[in-house]
């Protein structure tokens, strides 16, 4: 971080403390709750399309056996299965 000289010599000493403690990746109070970052889902944007009954119901109960196993949602499996497509015809994303 650079330093100013307007600022304090109390605040330029906890700034570079501070950025020392981030680049050895400790804390100066492990007893202290800690930020944890959740890593969510990336957005998605609903499509509608239609396909035969078949393949909807195939595609439930993958989903569903998915679910069960703790594996992919159905939105993920979707993906994978339009990634599949444009690899086979030569797309890109």
């Amino acid at each position: 971080m650079s330093q100013s000289p307007n600022k304090p010599a109390w605040m330029q000493e906890e700034e570079t403390r501070a950025d020392d403690l981030t680049e050895k990746g400790t804390v100066s109070n492990a007893d202290a709750p800690q930020l944890v970052k959740i890593i969510r889902a990336p957005s998605r944007k609903q499509k509608a399309f239609y396909i035969q009954d078949k393949h909807s119901d195939a595609f439930e109960l993958l989903a569903f056996k998915q679910k069960k196993s703790k594996g992919k949602k159905a939105p993920e499996l979707a993906e994978e299965a339009i990634e599949l497509l444009l690899a086979k015809y030569g797309e890109k994303l």
